[in-house]
């Protein structure tokens, strides 16, 4: 999904409703990706203004030099 299409979401969504904004390890993803890093802004702005709420939820656990995996979810509020 692009930028646009987590907007569009945002302000259509209803209360309660929920979306996956990213899989992976967001903390590192984001230095590598412009679009993921972008995404996740727009998730945090909207946490920070009360629209949202975000969570994850872990997918699998990091083993060795392999990261960890999250589901990283918004929820309408």
């Amino acid at each position: 999904m692009t930028t646009n299409n987590y907007e569009t979401w945002l302000q259509t969504a209803q209360s309660n409703e929920t979306i996956t904004y990213h899989k992976g390890y967001l903390a590192k993803d984001r230095f590598y990706n412009n679009d993921v890093r972008d995404t996740a802004n727009l998730f945090m702005r909207n946490a920070k203004n009360n629209t949202v709420v975000l969570y994850q939820k872990r997918i699998t656990y990091a083993a060795g030099s392999k990261d960890p995996i999250f589901d990283y979810i918004a929820k309408k509020i």
